[in-house]
Order: C-alpha cells, then structure tokens, then sequence
C-alpha cells in the first residue's frame, strides 16, 4: 500500500514563510510547538511532513487564537518524510516508512507526552486534531473515551480501516476531505448511531486539493487562505461543541 491516490496527486509540499508565534519545547523526549493557553487542550498531528514545513505551526497558531491550548507534536523526531522524495516510488517503501517511525505503539506515548504538558498548562479538556494519515492517528487517541472529547481533522487518510476506526472511537469525530478524499458515508453509518452522533461534522472541501489545511497549502492564494480559514474555525467550533464549551 502507498500513499493515497489523493495525497500523490496533490504534489509536494508548499514552502511557506510563515514566522511562528509559539514555542519550540519538550513534551517527554518528544519535540513539540507549544502555542496558546487555557483550559481547551489540543494534540495535533502533522501530515507526513512533520515539523518540515511551517503550515502546522500556523495551523496552531490559528487553533490558539481561537481560545486553544495546543501543542503539536513531531512524530518523526525531526526525520520527517522529505520533499524530494515525493511523489514515493516502490523502491521508497512509504508504507514501510510509515509503520516503523509512526505507528500507533510509537505515537500514544507522545500523544500522552503532549497531553501531560497541557495539563501542566492549565489544560482540563482534550481534542486530538490531525492532517492526512495524522487523522487516523487522532481516531486512534479517541478510542480513549477517558483522555479525548474530540478528534478527527483535514483531508483525513484512513488507509480503509474507516470503519475499523469508527467502530472504535469513543468520542465526537470531525472530518474534513478534499478533492479525491474517501467518502466518509462509512464513518457516518457507524457514528450516527452513537449517543453523540449529532455532534460529529462532516464537509467536503472537493474544491481544494488534499493538504490544503497541512504542508500541501499554499496560502499566498486567496482561495486557498479563505478554505483553510474555514476548515480550520469548522474544527475549532467542533471542538468547543465536543469538550463541553457551548
């Protein structure tokens, strides 16, 4: 299994020259960006570009504006997967890539690295957000019905388990797909039988490409600013709905 036909298509990661606001710390032994403060926590999960591209900080920056504590964690320990190797041919071994740096076994204990670290901050509540294959991430920190009141995120990468995932998660979902992303109807067929079906979100973005909200951004183009804005307020509005805040 490689990439999804979605995420090759919409080519290499933009280079942004986005300055960030937050900081550069430690969550554990994991890097992570630290922006915003408060009681409302938020774990976010990059794409597979990790910390290489600046979009994610901007991305926290924005969930910080909007009333958010946040930290964003680096999966990939600085490693991340890298512009020129994309779009990945056989010989790359993505998939490969992928479940060694990246697994769920290796990712939980920095998501609870990240979670410790907001709650040092003052944080109460917790929604884990991600982008591309960090979405299958965040459904997986919702499994977890003690720890996450929300999760979900963009132009989500579910690699076919989206039943799987659903059938797991504990809490409110929010997806967000772009152009070529897969229907969410499986996701829906199982959540909106849940007690909080109707606080899940579902919306298309199939005017923008996948990455729109991550690495594959480019917001110098208006209309490319203008749909992030707004997948980026449906999340954050999601998340206040789930973690009890309207």
């Amino acid at each position: 299994m490689a990439c999804s036909e979605a995420c090759t298509a919409a080519g290499a990661p933009v280079v942004s020259d986005y300055e960030p606001k937050g900081t550069f710390t430690k969550a554990g032994s994991t890097d992570v960006y630290h922006s915003g403060s408060g009681a409302l926590g938020v774990v976010i999960v990059p794409d597979i570009f990790g910390f290489g591209h600046k979009q994610v900080f901007q991305v926290a920056d924005r969930f910080a504006d909007a009333g958010f504590n946040v930290c964003a964690i680096d999966p990939f320990h600085g490693k991340p997967w890298t512009k020129d190797r994309f779009p990945p041919k056989p010989e790359h071994d993505f998939m490969g890539w992928l479940s060694r740096e990246a697994s769920w076994d290796k990712l939980k204990p920095q998501i609870d690295a990240a979670v410790a670290k907001l709650k040092e901050g003052g944080a109460s509540k917790f929604g884990c957000i991600g982008f591309c294959w960090g979405v299958s991430i965040a459904m997986q920190a919702g499994q977890d019905g003690h720890t996450f009141s929300g999760v979900g995120g963009a132009h989500p990468a579910l690699f076919g388990h989206d039943a799987d995932f659903a059938e797991k998660v504990q809490c409110p979902v929010v997806l967000l797909p772009a152009q070529g992303d897969a229907d969410t109807g499986p996701v829906q067929k199982v959540l909106d039988k849940r007690p909080y079906g109707s606080k899940c979100v579902y919306q298309r973005f199939d005017d923008q490409t996948h990455g729109f909200v991550a690495a594959r951004g480019d917001w110098t183009k208006p209309e490319v600013a203008a749909a992030a804005g707004k997948a980026i307020g449906i999340m954050t509005d999601f998340l206040k709905h789930a973690l009890g805040q309207h």
